[in-house]
């Protein structure tokens, strides 16, 4: 009799730890969690813009980032020898470009810096918008749109423009031009003996532009 309840008992203890063998299972499956990831990527590119010059009539266009590969004035015959109440005239042009871009620009023109402190403060300029290359002369600059001075008042050559040129983008290429005028005079009422076989040296000029959208 006793032997037999013991082996009813020892059967009792296995079902037990049996059973809590199965419940401790069914907890640790109860607990566990669901994983899964999800991705995303991207990547980014700025657009293009770039602001250009050419001063040879549209024919070339250049960056001229800085000032030592600067683009070069060619200005109308007389430059060279400038007497009083010579002006002499040259053709310049902006655009945003070479790429399409959907940006535009809005530029100033900074008053020329270098040269000399004799010829150079006795000069004088302005400068004409919309002015086709063709007729940057006396007879075509008044065509255009007074930028810095004007023809019948012109400015020091260190006067910068008090507003701004627009250049607008081009969807699928370079954005339209605008063309410029420089003229440069020598006053009809300088004083021969203080300017007379003087050099100015060189001069720059800087168009500087901001993106517009």
């Amino acid at each position: 009799m006793t032997t037999d309840r013991k082996a009813v008992n020892k059967r009792k203890v296995r079902a037990l730890l049996a059973g809590g063998l199965v419940l401790g299972i069914g907890a640790a499956v109860t607990l566990a969690a669901w994983t899964d990831n999800v991705f995303g990527d991207a990547q980014f590119q700025t657009g293009s813009w770039n602001l250009q010059g050419s001063f040879d009539g549209l024919t070339t266009w250049g960056e001229y980032q800085v000032d030592a590969s600067a683009g070069h004035f060619t200005f109308s015959t007389g430059f060279a020898a400038l007497s009083p109440g010579t002006t002499v005239y040259a053709p310049a042009a902006l655009r945003i470009g070479p790429a399409a871009s959907t940006l535009g620009a809005t530029v100033q023109l900074l008053g020329a810096t270098g040269g000399d402190a004799v010829l150079k403060p006795a000069l004088r300029y302005s400068v004409y918008r919309n002015v086709p290359s063709a007729t940057c002369t006396a007879a075509g600059i008044g065509s255009g749109i007074a930028w810095v001075g004007t023809t019948a008042s012109p400015v020091a050559l260190t006067a910068g423009s008090g507003s701004d040129v627009t250049l607008a983008g081009g969807a699928a290429g370079p954005g339209t031009p605008v063309e410029l005028c420089f003229a440069v005079t020598l006053p009809a009422g300088v004083d021969p003996s203080i300017v007379s076989g003087q050099d100015t040296g060189r001069l720059l000029w800087q168009f500087t532009g901001q993106s517009t959208p």
